[in-house]
Parts: C-alpha cells; sequence; structure tokens
C-alpha cells in the first residue's frame, strides 16, 4: 500500500460506511434542545436564515397580494462561524502494518481514528451548544501565536429571579410552584411554549428536592410531587436536574451545562437550530457535513495526518429561553 492507496478509504461512501458501523453520539444540548438540525450550504449563518416561530399576520382582502415576510435588514454575513479541525497521525510504520491487511481490516482501523475525531467534534459542539443557552457563545479559537476568544451575541435571554431565593428560610415548595409559573408565562408571552420545560443546576435541584421533601413530611396537599428519574414533578411542571458539564479547552476545568444555582425554562416548540456549515475544504467539496475527513501526506517523518473537520453553530431562538438565578 502507498499514501494514494489510502485516499480509496476517504471516499464519501466509504466514510459513510465507516461513520455507519460506529455507535450514535448522543449529548442532552444537542439532542434535547437543538432538536432542529440544518445542512447549511453556506460557510456563514445571517439572521435571515434563522427560523422564528411564525407571529401572526393581518389577513389580506380578496384579490390583494400576499405580505412580506418581516425580516431584519441585516448582512447575510452576520455570523461567521469558526470550524473544528483535529487530526490523528499514521506514521510510516502504521502505514506498513495497513499494507497487509485486507480491506475491511484497514476500514476497522480507520473507524477507530474517525471515532475519535468525530468524538472531539462532537464533544466540542456539545460545548458550545451549552454556551448558547445563555444567548452568548465565548469560546477560545486557535491562532498562529496562541489562543484568542470567538464570540457570538444572538441577544438578551429572558430572566426571572425569583421574589425569594429557594434556600430562603420559611419558603414553601408552592412558593417555588409559583416561580416556575412565572418563568412559564415569561416565555408563553413571547408567543412560544406549547409545551415549556424546565432544567435545573446541580445546586438549585437539591434545593429543591429539599422543599419537597418538607412538604411531603409536613402532609402537604394539593398539589402533586413525584420524584422520577433525574427530574422532580412539582404540580403541573417537571423539573430536570442537568449535572452534566464539559471541558473548557482554554482551562482543562469542567464547566456546568447549566450553571449550578439557576433554573432554565425554554420552549421546546421554538426552532432552536444546529447548522452545520459548509466546511473550508475542497477535498469536503465545500459541503456541509456533520463530520468530514481526509488524509494529508507528511514527509518528515513520513506518515499520513488524518484531519476531520466539523463547522457546528447552535442557533438559540433567545425570546423562547428563560433564566432564573434561584440560589
Amino acid at each position: 500500500m502507498n499514501f494514494m492507496d489510502l485516499k480509496q478509504y476517504f471516499t464519501a461512501e466509504a466514510v459513510a460506511l465507516r461513520l455507519k458501523s460506529l455507535p450514535e453520539l448522543k449529548t442532552t444540548v444537542i439532542d434535547e434542545f437543538f432538536t432542529r438540525k440544518v445542512n447549511h450550504p453556506f460557510d456563514k449563518v445571517g439572521k435571515s436564515d434563522i427560523t422564528s416561530l411564525g407571529t401572526p399576520a393581518p389577513l389580506i382582502m380578496r384579490g390583494a397580494a400576499s405580505l412580506p415576510v418581516d425580516h431584519e435588514k441585516i448582512s447575510v454575513a452576520d455570523y461567521e462561524p469558526y470550524e473544528i479541525a483535529n487530526h490523528d497521525y499514521l506514521s510510516a510504520a502504521d502505514m506498513n502494518a495497513l499494507q497487509h491487511l485486507e480491506k475491511m481490516s484497514v476500514q476497522a482501523r480507520l473507524a477507530g481514528i474517525d471515532d475519535t475525531l468525530r468524538r472531539i467534534c462532537r464533544a466540542t459542539a456539545e460545548g458550545i451548544a451549552a454556551k448558547a443557552l445563555t444567548g452568548k457563545i465565548t469560546w477560545p479559537v486557535a491562532t498562529g501565536s496562541g489562543l484568542a476568544t470567538y464570540e457570538v451575541d444572538f441577544g438578551k435571554t429572558l430572566t426571572k429571579d425569583p421574589a425569594k431565593k429557594w434556600d430562603t428560610k420559611g419558603l414553601t415548595l408552592r412558593e417555588v410552584h409559583n416561580d416556575l409559573r412565572v418563568m412559564q408565562r415569561n416565555v408563553h408571552a413571547s408567543g412560544y411554549g406549547g409545551k415549556v420545560k424546565f432544567w435545573a443546576g446541580d445546586s438549585a435541584f437539591d434545593a429543591l428536592v429539599e422543599l419537597a421533601d418538607g412538604w411531603l413530611a409536613s402532609g402537604g396537599r394539593g398539589m402533586a410531587v413525584e420524584s422520577k428519574e433525574n427530574a422532580l414533578l412539582v404540580g403541573s411542571f417537571e423539573v430536570r436536574n442537568i449535572s452534566e458539564t464539559y471541558i473548557d479547552p482554554e482551562t482543562k476545568k469542567a464547566v456546568a451545562k447549566v450553571d449550578a444555582n439557576s433554573v432554565m425554562a425554554f420552549a421546546s416548540d421554538a426552532v432552536h437550530t444546529l447548522f452545520y456549515c459548509a466546511i473550508d475544504d475542497f477535498k469536503g467539496q465545500l459541503k456541509p457535513l456533520p463530520y468530514f475527513s481526509k488524509p494529508v501526506e507528511m514527509s518528515d517523518p513520513s506518515g499520513v495526518k488524518v484531519i476531520g473537520r466539523s463547522k457546528p453553530f447552535p442557533v438559540p431562538v433567545v425570546k423562547a429561553v428563560c433564566w432564573g438565578k434561584v440560589l
């Protein structure tokens, strides 16, 4: 086998076959918040590309012209996503070993490399998506001289802090239920919210559980309280504990996907969208792909660099998200 032979394993069909053999990757924010996935044909995303709920419009008289969609007057290049690009390395010794293997065995070896690279892409996308829940992305970006900060501001989310923090002495569970109702109403008032879901950070959820335990111990009546897996049903609201973290690539420290002291309410009918934008690579035919890989021959030392790329861009509907600092 030589380097040219390896290219046959990086056709769109060969890569797709390898990816199909790997287990599906699942992450909470991408799967359950950014439920709309779009392969975007451009390398940038304009606000006019972002789908809104669809607000009510006036009727028209019989025979009258249709009404235009009311987009903001902005450029198509309003948002410019950056790529995720990492590589693994096959040394000349690795290539020597591969040339003695049958085609399926080579595919299996390359599948292991693709699996590593796609997991990096997914973990990075999940971290960026978690940042986007606040309405603003800040993420380190590699430059020739070190790290800079990439920032995108989608606007302010709704906020509604409770009148009393959830660790206030004497606070009742009914008051907490009212806090959740107010957050739900805030989302509804923006025109969203066929179903409003609640995610709570670790400390906030612990405080809620403690209040629920006190409610049940005192024989509280008139409001259903039920413990579920990683969630608590309080009256008509189900509050889910999101204790997951992502690793900040700059500090290497774990960061909570949902702030420990906060609760987030969001409309699941809002079109929170994860765009996969066109990748800046001729071998990838400049196409929008959730993941793309290619081999690059290296001469010193001899080997092949396998590069994995992705260009995810999570866009939340900020007026369909309400944050409350409860502790």
